[in-house]
């Protein structure tokens, strides 16, 4: 595979969908007990990447998601990773995403020998009980052995997922939720709130989420709590010691073009969104038969770009330009929500204080017409 345009796309993101279960609020493109099919869709991947390959350029980020990407084993991983190497700019980001139940010293090294830079651990929480909720395989200690693994490995990078607003969550668990993280010193935490999505078996199920006062102020004990131990609070739900943003993600927040391969994923580029269909069987025939995957596109018109510009900006910490975004909807509330303290303009920017971003969803409904 030959080194790649420096002009082309620069963000890259293979889905890699096998779970050993599906958790409980998961509804994304997952395969449970389809280790069989693992050999094929690592070929069908490698396959859909060679068709797009006059659209990648030097490539500045590689993010494996799924699904469990560790769970198709150090040597297929290897021998993707090996595939990309060629594209790779100079100090590339390259993120793996793993449970922590999957990470061990031979894992850990095989990806550190593959040229990950960063590991992506989903621990979810430090308390039993919640794990429990979440429908999550791995046991309290697992993470800590998984975040020791990487580390001794020498990956550069090691980040943590937690959830709030769990069911059955309280203050309490939320601060021992803390100070494990405190004690795990990970580089990169980020920590999401627990959506009820459709489809998701705890949706159906009989826990309900926790009131909205309860949830707002778990939120806000997180920030505190993690601002505090030396993070910086760079986007909503992410946190950072200096220097180790997830430059992945940031990608998407400042709305650059990225290319997703694999079943399920999403792709924007040059005012294109595509979507490859689920369905895995479907996906390995199609690229083993020499076709693209099933897949939608649509295109990304002017005011959806601009709107989207709008809803993802605000997440940063970052001041957001206003010329390079395009006007709001709703200027005249701008001049409001300045006086009431939710956001700061300047020199043709507009940032949110800190209680308009504990408040962004509200503001951006001031701001923008979303449909």
């Amino acid at each position: 595979m030959t080194t790649g345009d420096p002009t082309g796309v620069a963000h890259l993101y293979v889905h890699l969908p096998f779970c050993a279960a599906r958790c409980g609020y998961c509804a994304f493109v997952v395969e449970v007990g389809r280790d069989d099919a693992r050999d094929a869709y690592l070929d069908a991947v490698l396959a859909e990447l060679r068709r797009e390959r006059a659209r990648l350029g030097r490539l500045d980020t590689v993010y494996l998601g799924g699904g469990t990407p560790t769970l198709m084993g150090a040597e297929r991983l290897s021998r993707l990773l090996a595939s990309l190497g060629p594209m790779l700019a100079p100090g590339a980001e390259v993120t793996v995403e793993a449970n922590p139940e999957t990470i061990d010293d031979a894992m850990a090294g095989a990806l550190a020998a593959a040229g990950v830079t960063r590991v992506s651990l989903g621990a979810q929480s430090s308390r039993r009980h919640l794990l429990d909720v979440l429908d999550r395989r791995a046991q309290p200690g697992d993470a800590e052995r998984a975040v020791r693994a990487v580390r001794d490995a020498g990956i550069p990078r090691v980040s943590v997922d937690l959830m709030l607003a769990v069911p059955g969550q309280s203050r309490d668990d939320l601060a021992a939720d803390l100070a494990w993280v405190r004690g795990q010193d990970p580089d990169h935490v980020s920590w999401y709130e627990l959506e009820f999505k459709e489809g998701s078996a705890i949706a159906r199920g009989p826990h309900a989420p926790p009131d909205d006062d309860l949830a707002a102020d778990l939120y806000e004990q997180a920030v505190d709590g993690l601002e505090s131990a030396g993070y910086r609070w760079y986007e909503l739900a992410n946190f950072a010691r200096p220097g180790a943003e997830c430059r992945h993600s940031l990608a998407y927040w400042r709305a650059r073009d990225y290319l997703g391969v694999g079943v399920g994923a999403v792709s924007t580029i040059g005012g294109e969104r595509r979507r490859n269909a689920p369905g895995l069987d479907r996906y390995i025939s199609a690229l083993a038969g020499g076709g693209d995957p099933p897949r939608t596109r649509e295109g990304v018109d002017a005011d959806t770009r601009r709107r989207e510009r709008w809803m993802l900006g605000t997440r940063l910490a970052e001041p957001l330009d206003v010329a390079w975004a395009g006007a709001p909807d709703n200027p005249d509330a701008l001049a409001e929500l300045e006086a009431r303290g939710l956001l700061d303009r300047r020199d043709g920017t507009v940032v949110l204080t800190r209680r308009g971003r504990l408040l962004q969803n509200a503001v951006m409904q001031e701001i923008m017409d979303f449909a």
